[in-house]
């Protein structure tokens, strides 16, 4: 049985044109973080949280 966690990014788009990532942890998905003027600076925004917590992307 493994303790690594899996974790990545998710990015969407909100009909207000806006970009927003959330993070999810183990399935377990964290609040909505944003806007953004575009899908690569929410994306950019996301991996570097993930990055500033050491959990690492899992892609």
């Amino acid at each position: 049985m493994s303790n690594e966690q899996i974790c990545h990014v998710a990015v969407s788009q909100k009909n207000d044109t806006s970009w927003y990532y959330v993070l999810v942890i183990d399935g377990d998905a964290g609040p909505q973080i944003g806007p953004y003027r575009t899908e690569q600076e929410a994306r950019s925004a996301g991996e570097k949280e993930l990055a500033d917590l050491d959990l690492g992307a899992d892609e």
